[in-house]
């Protein structure tokens, strides 16, 4: 919404005020429209100021699959949900369908994703992985299964001393996961 839209409701609905009223109800009313306003005021910097300083994990997919390992990702966590899609259209420099931008949740944790058009010489590295606090026994399985099935295991599950249980995978879209259990 546009900062000014609040201010042209309010002058439009000033005017159309009744020249009948009393002063007290065209008062009254004036101050309820400018409560109102103010409170849009409010809401609007709210919302722009939510996401500014926010640091969000990014994921270039080079092979067109970045809604695949989102809708991926989204179901294997808690909590978990696509907050924003932008896709390319047919007038493109990628392919139509693909995504130009996307954010979403994994239990909280706030990721954005793209497809790049651009085939880069780089591409995801065990370097940087994301570190998953597992609750029980079963949610570790269960994670390690799903994550490493058509992918890599750098590291099986097993008591390496700093933890019950641990494993390093590389899912089969080349994103790591450092998977615990305390």
């Amino acid at each position: 919404m546009k900062r000014i839209t609040p201010f042209l409701i309010l002058v439009l609905l000033t005017l159309g005020c009744s020249n009948s009223k009393n002063d007290t109800d065209y008062s009254e009313e004036l101050s309820a429209l400018q409560t109102e306003l103010n409170s849009l005021k409010k809401q609007n910097a709210e919302l722009s100021n939510s996401s500014k300083g926010q640091i969000t994990t990014f994921l270039t997919f080079q092979d067109s699959n970045a809604e695949e390992a989102m809708n991926f990702y989204i179901g294997l966590f808690e909590n978990s949900k696509i907050t924003h899609v932008q896709k390319y259209g047919n007038e493109g420099p990628a392919k139509e369908g693909t995504i130009m931008f996307a954010t979403f949740e994994l239990n909280g944790s706030q990721f954005a994703c793209s497809d790049s058009y651009i085939k880069h010489e780089w591409d995801f590295t065990p370097g940087v992985s994301n570190f998953v606090e597992c609750k029980s026994d079963e949610e570790i399985q269960h994670l390690f299964a799903k994550l490493s099935e058509n992918g890599q295991v750098l590291m099986p599950l097993d008591n390496y001393g700093w933890s019950t249980k641990f494993a390093f995978v590389e899912d089969r879209f080349g994103v790591s996961w450092q998977l615990n259990l305390q």
